[in-house]
């Protein structure tokens, strides 16, 4: 029998997985439907490490981001991780000047402390293809591999005992006297039942169909999971011309379409933000949406009209809508109520996600009186 049953080996499951195997000694098994570890919503990540500032001070996202981003860095650090504190610019225009002054305050609240404004000519000084706008400058930000970060979490979960078990998926669970049985299909369709004391669902864009098949239906009845999309262009003539991220301010749903660089320099704007019509993994980036990109990141980058364009990659992050109305919030439920003890089932977890991966085992433990 397991101690603990992990549904889903992106980079969330696979720390939490790191974590109760090692600073628990619990025997865990982590199961995932591809072929390996991250290939869901982790292998198409920003790979950004946010500071926490976004996020309303009494949210799970702030109180997992913040500690997170400490812990990650310092685990990516110490074990000589591609890593790099490069610092983030959020910018504003004059008339919303007092939105930047409250995620300023927002930050503070939420114990970040590494916050400063700037103005706009300072700014244009640093990089003068940008336009003159007042701006948040947040030094702690940074930028990492989500593939070395898995192999080394992954890496370390089976060295200490830890089972893995790939191209697996979950099928039904049933409760007994210790916990659950957990009947699990693999690749061939071959059917085996494990039992486990405690269960975690962090499946990702699969989590809410997970929860409704262990039989949670009624406590999820009014939830729905839109897949919310996002591209990416790629500005291969203006390698090296950054070297920070450059953000507006967020929209409702979204951080806004900013200038991300990666560990290579390289330079890409995006993510837009389009819910799918259906929930189909729907990965390509249209090339006629490039205009809607220019337009809006000229507002703060009008350098980018003398670069070029180019196709890059996309995204889907799962968010979750309750009564119709969207949960801006992580959701870490304990099922105990729901007359389940030991099971959480994990849902809406996108951005920051992997950010607050280090901190959400601790939180569960916490949950579960550990």
């Amino acid at each position: 029998m397991y101690d603990l049953l992990i549904i889903g080996a992106g980079i969330v499951g696979v720390s939490l997985g790191r974590y109760f195997q090692l600073e628990h000694n619990w025997q865990c098994l982590l199961i995932e439907r591809e072929e390996r570890c991250g290939q869901g919503i982790s292998a198409r990540n920003s790979e950004v490490l946010h500071a926490g500032f976004y996020y309303p001070a009494d949210s799970l996202k702030a109180k997992l981001c913040v500690p997170g981003r400490a812990q990650l860095a310092a685990y990516l650090i110490s074990n000589n991780l591609p890593y790099r504190q490069c610092g983030k610019y959020v910018l504003a225009p004059d008339e919303q000047v007092a939105e930047l002054e409250q995620l300023y305050r927002q930050g503070l609240t939420n114990g970040v402390n590494d916050l400063d404004l700037v103005d706009g000519d300072y700014l244009h000084r640093l990089y003068p293809e940008l336009a003159a706008m007042p701006a948040l400058y947040s030094s702690n930000t940074g930028i990492l591999s989500v593939d070395s970060l898995l192999h080394q979490l992954a890496g370390e979960f089976q060295a200490h005992g830890g089972d893995l078990a790939v191209q697996t998926v979950f099928h039904s669970m049933h409760r007994n006297n210790t916990g659950y049985d957990v009947t699990l299909t693999d690749i061939e369709g071959e059917e085996i039942t494990v039992s486990a004391a405690h269960v975690i669902n962090a499946a990702g864009l699969g989590a809410l169909d997970v929860a409704r098949k262990a039989g949670f239906i009624t406590r999820y009845k009014d939830y729905e999971l839109r897949y919310c999309k996002g591209s990416y262009f790629k500005a291969p003539d203006a390698r090296g011309a950054f070297k920070h991220l450059i953000y507006p301010l967020p929209t409702i749903n979204s951080l806004g379409i900013h200038i991300r660089i990666d560990l290579q320099d390289e330079v890409r704007i995006g993510p837009d933000a389009n819910y799918l019509a259906t929930n189909e993994e729907d990965y390509s980036v249209d090339p006629e949406s490039e205009q809607a990109f220019r337009e809006y990141v000229e507002l703060y980058w009008p350098g980018v009209a003398g670069h070029q364009l180019t196709i890059d990659w996309a995204g889907i992050r799962p968010h979750i809508f309750v009564a119709g109305e969207f949960s801006h919030d992580f959701q870490v439920n304990d099922e105990n109520e729901s007359g389940c003890p030991g099971w959480v089932n994990m849902l809406g977890i996108d951005s920051p996600g992997l950010t607050a991966a280090p901190a959400f085992g601790p939180h569960i433990a916490e949950l579960w009186g550990l």
